[in-house]
Order: C-alpha cells, then sequence, then structure tokens
C-alpha cells in the first residue's frame, strides 16, 4: 500500500533522476587509516561500492527522497580531530545534561574523545574494531564503512539501573564527511538502556552517515533511544541494524528533528523464537526539511511479536517519507506483528508519502499494518474553544498531544522531560 497526500492540489514534482555517481568524489574526503584491525572493513566496503552509484528517483527505496542536497554540497577533506577548542565547546555542551550515566561516551566528527568519555564501570567492555559487521551491506552503510575513522565496539553484561549514553557531536569546523560506527553487544540475560544522541555545534553542514548494530543476547533486553537533532543545515543518514536471540527483548524510540535532510533506517533481525520487538518513532520537520524512515522487520523464528507506531508531524513546506516493511517467512508460524503510521499535516504545503508493507508467507500468524493522514480536525478545536481556549492555544494542544504520547514510555523521566522540551521548542511558533 502506497499513500501520497499533500494537503493542496499543488503537486509537487518527484526529484529528477541523476545518472552520475558521486560516490568516488565522497571517498576522495575520506579520513586517514588510523587503526590497522580496520583495514579488511573499509576495503571490503571500497570494493562493494565500485559497482554502485548514489541513489536516484530510481530506485525503489529512494523513490521520495530528494538526494539533491547532498549532491550540490561540496565538501572538503577533514583536518585535524578534536581541536581544543571545539573539544571545550562540547563539554560545555555536555553539562546540560543532568541525569546519572552507568558510561558516557563521546565522538566528535566521528572521533573518540576520551578527555569526555567514561568507559570504566564494571559490565562495560570496550573490544577490537575487528568484530564482523551486523549490518546488512546498503550503499550508505557501505560508504560508512569505507570512511571509518574509528569503531567503537561495547560489550554490555549485567542488569544496569542508569543508561549507557553515546553523544555523536558535529562540529561546525567545515563541511565534511562524518562517519560514526557504533557496535553494541548486550550479553545473555544483560538488561540496558542505551541512549544516542546526535548533536551539533552551531553552524554545522556536515554530512553526517551513521551506522549502529546492536546484537542482544538470549533473554537479553535493550531499551534503546535515538535522538537526532543535528543542526537545520546538516544532512543526517544512520542506520541502526538490530540482531535479537531466543527470549530477546528490545523497545526502541527514535526521535528526528534536525537537519535539512535527514533519514534513519531501522532494520530489525528476530534470529531467536519468544522475541519481543517495540518500534516507536517521532519525526518532526518544518521549513523545507525532509524527514525519511524506513524500517523492516524481519522474523526468522516462530512464536515473536513485533509492534511499530510511527508518528509524522509536519509543517510549512516539509516533506515526510514512511517505508516500513515486515516480512514473516514460512518458518515464523504465530507471528504477531503490527504496524501503524500516523501523520499530521500542520500547513497545505506539508506533504507525506507513506508506505507501510506485510510480507507474509505463514498461513498461522496474527499481523495487521495502516497509515492515517490527517489534519487537525474541526471539530476537536471547536470542542476546546467552547471549552474557553482560543484558537491558537487549541491547536496548540492537540498537536501536543499527539507528538507527546509517542514519549511516554522513555526513561529515565530526566531524558523523556528533556525530548518533550525539545519537542515543544520546535512546535512553538510553527502552529499556524
Amino acid at each position: 500500500m502506497t499513500i501520497t497526500v499533500k494537503a493542496n492540489s499543488d503537486q509537487a514534482d518527484l526529484p529528477q533522476a541523476s545518472g552520475a555517481n558521486e560516490l568516488n568524489d565522497l571517498l576522495n574526503f575520506a579520513p586517514p587509516l588510523h587503526h590497522p584491525e580496520l583495514a579488511v572493513l573499509r576495503q571490503t566496503a571500497r570494493d562493494r561500492l565500485h559497482e554502485q552509484t548514489l541513489p536516484t528517483p530510481r530506485d525503489e527505496d529512494w523513490r521520495f527522497t530528494d538526494l539533491s542536497v547532498l549532491r550540490t554540497r561540496t565538501f572538503q577533506p577533514p583536518i585535524a580531530p578534536l581541536n581544543p577548542e571545539i573539544v571545550a565547546e562540547v563539554q560545555h555542551l555536555l553539562c546540560e545534561r543532568s541525569f546519572p550515566t552507568v558510561a558516557q561516551i563521546v565522538l566528535i566528527d566521528g572521533y573518540f574523545c576520551g578527555e569526555l568519555s567514561r568507559v570504566d564501570a564494571a559490565g562495560v567492555e570496550l573490544l577490537p574494531p575487528s568484530l564482523p559487521a551486523i549490518a546488512p551491506p546498503e550503499v550508505f552503510s557501505d560508504l560508512n564503512a569505507a570512511m571509518l575513522a574509528e569503531r567503537l565496539c561495547l560489550r554490555l553484561s549485567g542488569h544496569f539501573r542508569e543508561p549507557v549514553e553515546v553523544f555523536f557531536v558535529s562540529s561546525r569546523q567545515q563541511q565534511s564527511v562524518v562517519s560514526p560506527r557504533l557496535t553494541v553487544e548486550v550479553a545473555a540475560h544483560g538488561q540496558v538502556t542505551l541512549i544516542e544522541r546526535f548533536l551539533s555545534l552551531t553552524g554545522d553542514q556536515q554530512f553526517t552517515n551513521t551506522v549502529t548494530e546492536i546484537s542482544l543476547g538470549a533473554a537479553a533486553g535493550l531499551h534503546h533511544v535515538r535522538i537526532q537533532h543535528q543542526s537545520p543545515t546538516a544532512i543526517h543518514i544512520g542506520s541502526t541494524a538490530v540482531c535479537q536471540a531466543q527470549d530477546s527483548a528490545y523497545e526502541g524510540h527514535a526521535i528526528d528533528l534536525g537537519g535539512c535532510l535527514s533519514r534513519h533506517h531501522w532494520q530489525v533481525q528476530i534470529q531467536g523464537s519468544g522475541s519481543q520487538t517495540i518500534l516507536k518513532g517521532l519525526a518532526i520537520a518544518m521549513d523545507e526539511q525532509i524527514v525519511d524512515t524506513h524500517s523492516a522487520v524481519l522474523f526468522h523464528a516462530p512464536h515473536s511479536r513485533s509492534e511499530q507506531i510511527h508518528k509524522c508531524i509536519l509543517g510549512d513546506r516539509a516533506h515526510g517519507i514512511f517505508n516500513g516493511r515486515v516480512v514473516v517467512p514460512q518458518v515464523a508460524q504465530l507471528t504477531d506483528a503490527s504496524q501503524l503510521n500516523r501523520t499530521l499535516l500542520l500547513s497545505d504545503k506539508a506533504r507525506v508519502d507513506t508506505k507501510p508493507q506485510l510480507e507474509i508467507v505463514a498461513d498461522n500468524v496474527k499481523c495487521s499494518h495502516g497509515a492515517t493522514v490527517s489534519q487537525l480536525a474541526a471539530e476537536d478545536i471547536f470542542y476546546l474553544r467552547s471549552r474557553g481556549l482560543d484558537q491558537h492555544q487549541a491547536r496548540d494542544l492537540l498537536v501536543k498531544a499527539f507528538a507527546l504520547e509517542q514519549l511516554s514510555d522513555i526513561t529515565p523521566e530526566p531524558l523523556r522531560e528533556e525530548i518533550e522540551e525539545a519537542l515543544l521548542a520546535k512546535l512553538g511558533g510553527s502552529l499556524p
């Protein structure tokens, strides 16, 4: 099912295809290789990229995503990482966070910053960067591997009451390509909260191409919060690959607020029976932002469950894209899967393309999917006005309720309050 909705009849043309292969141009800006352990991963990815091009609208997965801003931006070679002035600015930025963590990891422009990181807690182990890749081959994950400066690999063992927090900060030094990569292994029976934050210093115009790989052992549980709040001039393309063993539980929250172009590809491989997967996404885009979410939940074992709810709020001339797949082969009997995309359009010029998909071969399953696109209902506004609110207050309250419902399960509480504050700041002044 594919739905394309724009609030008025002024339909915009789809982006035009380009036959040019700009991948080689981007590869010219790869940073020097500092870790020989990454040589094989980088070279393997480079070999695959020789046979690929940047996606165009002729590629089904990129049909609605306009990459022209990436194609037209002029990038520069990277300069020396971890400039002391930048580190000081990032340190000041981190001081604004207010809850305890069991470990804090900071990467600036893709480089691990030991000065601002803490990874010495019991149960937190740094692994060699030569671990096998989990993320499936794809043009941007290959580009990430081919341009790796560092790869951070963590093994988390035990029950952690406090979260592990990872900051990916892009500086404003120049227009360069940043390729951070994080690999997390949660040991069997482990219980962890992982927070990923993608932030910018003022004026960031970088292209952040990130990959996060997560492996959950048997009966392990991960509460994962991913917050993308980069500068409005930044380009962000991210991939999260999750692999679940038997009886594991993954609960992911993805919040997308920043970037002139952002895309998050969420892929979950359910390898063991009795597993549970919950995906909750919220994207808010204003001005001429493009925000794209692709997801795939692939069942490879029976008796598992997945639930996905993705919401978009689009104002001004923003463009939202959602493409979600649930794949249930014959082996995945007794699967219970649901998927729902809900979009709220705040402007006549905003547009959304949504495509929820179910691919089912197994015959004894319970699966559903759906999509809704709406504007604020006149009767709801009328009701609130009848209770004493003015027009602006009524619309403000309805939009906030639509957004904040998606955050109710996020922990710790100070993080949820911080995200709510950021959402409300973005929505403030954008409401009609």
